[in-house]
């Protein structure tokens, strides 16, 4: 058996760049786990607030949390230049495509959760 640790995913969003992104083993779960753990309550905690404050809150905490996915899962990325520069981490969040930022958390993700027929099996 021969088994990969990252999957390889070519964007959708931004036609030529691929990104490899990090597979699921037991220590990484446990480090994601401890990373989103108090983000994750404030989040629980800015979401069943009914202001325009606590609503203003849990966005800012999703985006964080889209972040720390990124940070955590993604490996490497190719095909793409930003504002000149090679594609780094910081340059990717900080001026990077949105879309392709969505992309890649949902590629992460993706990793990270089992969909139905994974559930059923």
């Amino acid at each position: 058996m021969t088994y990969e640790s990252f999957t390889i995913v070519e964007s959708h969003a931004c036609p030529g760049v691929r990104f490899r992104v990090r597979r699921l083993s037991l220590a990484r779960r446990m480090e994601l786990i401890r990373l989103i753990r108090e983000t994750g309550e404030k989040l629980a905690f800015h979401t069943a607030g009914e202001s325009v404050v606590d609503a203003a809150h849990a966005a800012e905490i999703r985006a964080r949390m889209d972040a720390l996915y990124i940070r955590w899962g993604l490996a490497e990325i190719s095909g793409i230049t930003i504002d000149g520069e090679p594609v780094s981490l910081d340059n990717l969040l900080d001026r990077g495509p949105d879309a392709l930022a969505r992309e890649i958390v949902d590629a992460v993700k993706g990793e990270l959760f089992l969909d139905e027929d994974e559930r059923k099996n």
